[in-house]
């Protein structure tokens, strides 16, 4: 295996590693409970904690990687995230296993966008960019769905703490893998200002959007006082950001192809990962599968979704990633549409599949647009990019169990009508953004520039 090739590979498992991580507890939360005494309480944190600290945290460490240098701030990442997987294997009561949680939700705050800028760095042509895009995006949308499976395998055969045990395994072997095939960050990286006030008013920010929706359900007034928090500290936040002379996303990074990419990047997670929800709660409640039977139901999508973005890596530079992403978004519709006309498991496993691939395209055309931007802003890009799609997930989600479970039981045909309308309302504005000429950064000369 050469050293691109290697590298490519090595990123890409750290894109595994730390998206896995939101799902892979969920099938061992019954075990963790009952060995240690905690509260269900207790427990439903464990998935939330570390899904916000991912999020919240992504655009500073995107940050941190323009000031300190991409490569170290990913080190740094897998370090954090191994010293966090220590403490949860190692856990003797339940507040320390989410104290690791949350260490390893922050890490991975800090590897992703780092990963992803070492990533599309490396290519050197247009078509080296969007097939390792494809390949990235891939392992991402894998790993969310083999989650499940990976977890409750483990918890079975083993343990649940040989979750938290091979997490450490595999962060030291990539850190001594990364540390010999990507060269040393630039000695005249350049020296990126933090305005910690604009870090706390994010932070703030994606938390209560986060809590609002995850409590949509359950009390409308909390809801109403964490929406009206979150919009208050977003709005503070745009204030401090158009008046900082250090702001956390670059003034230059907002132009129509980034937009684009940010509203993809929100929209394809929202929307798949709303249909999976429901889909798996589906096969479970009118089918009767058990969780591990409805784990592997849900395999068609993970499998499409490695299609689809392979496929879309190679038409990309043809087709465009508009076209790639309005593409992404109309068969998620589709397949979502299908289950909601044609309630019956061959439906559903149609419809897994359809999403699956307007998964795998959708997602390589939002980083596409979404990382087309020069060296000095691919760090904020892709924090940003990411910071959307963990948004998506952690606030549609919960919106649309809230939206199909308004009468007692769940109403499916909401649920899938749900996930349609959200694909139909992401697919406008991206069409409406990218009306003009987007511009595309192909070339080592051209990335450095601007």
């Amino acid at each position: 295996m050469d050293n691109s090739r290697g590298r490519l590979v090595a990123l890409c498992t750290v894109q595994v590693v730390d998206v896995m991580g939101v799902t892979v507890v969920v099938s061992a939360l019954p075990r963790m409970l009952g060995d240690l005494g905690g509260s269900a309480g207790g427990a439903g944190l464990l998935v939330p904690v570390y899904a916000v600290g991912f999020s919240s945290l992504l655009l500073l460490s995107a940050r941190l990687g323009d000031r300190f240098g991409p490569r170290r701030v990913l080190i740094a990442g897998l370090v954090l995230f191994a010293i966090g997987s220590m403490v949860a294997a190692a856990a003797p009561v339940m507040a320390l296993l989410i104290t690791g949680r949350a260490i390893q939700g922050a890490a991975a705050a800090m590897t992703v966008p780092n990963a992803l800028v070492l990533l599309t760095r490396a290519a050197s042509t247009e078509a080296a960019h969007d097939r390792a895009l494809g390949a990235w995006n891939a392992c991402g949308g894998l790993a969310g769905a083999a989650g499940l499976l990976v977890g409750g395998l483990t918890t079975s055969a083993v343990s649940w703490r040989a979750i938290f045990w091979g997490n450490l395994v595999i962060a030291a072997v990539l850190i001594a893998v990364l540390l010999r095939l990507v060269e040393r960050d630039r000695a005249n990286q350049q020296r990126v200002a933090l305005d910690l006030r604009s870090v706390v008013l994010q932070v703030i920010a994606v938390g209560a959007v986060v809590a609002a929706a995850n409590t949509a359900a359950r009390d409308w007034l909390v809801t109403a006082v964490l929406a009206l928090a979150g919009a208050l500290a977003v709005g503070w936040l745009v204030a401090r950001e158009r008046s900082t002379g250090s702001p956390l996303v670059p003034v230059k990074l907002w132009r129509r192809p980034f937009v684009a990419g940010l509203i993809g990047s929100f929209g394809v997670t929202a929307t798949t990962s709303s249909f999976v929800v429901v889909g798996t709660l589906y096969l479970q409640e009118e089918k009767g599968f058990s969780p591990a039977a409805a784990g592997l139901m849900i395999l068609p999508f993970s499998v499409s979704v490695v299609l689809g973005a392979g496929v879309a890596g190679r038409l990309m530079p043809r087709l465009g990633p508009r076209r790639m992403l309005v593409t992404g978004l109309l068969l998620i519709g589709v397949g979502a549409a299908a289950m909601g006309l044609w309630s019956t498991t061959t439906a559903l496993l149609a419809g897994l599949a359809a999403a699956g691939l307007g998964n795998g395209v959708g997602a390589v055309a939002a980083y596409g647009l979404g990382t087309a931007v020069p060296v000095a802003q691919q760090a904020s890009a892709a924090g940003l990019l990411n910071t959307a799609a963990q948004l998506g997930t952690a606030t549609m989600v919960a919106i649309t169990v809230a939206v199909a479970g308004r009468g007692g039981g769940l109403d499916y045909l909401s649920g899938w009508l749900t996930v349609v309308l959200t694909a139909a309302a992401v697919a406008l504005p991206v069409l409406a953004v990218t009306a003009g000429r987007t511009r595309r950064f192909d070339s080592p000369s051209q990335v450095g520039t601007g």
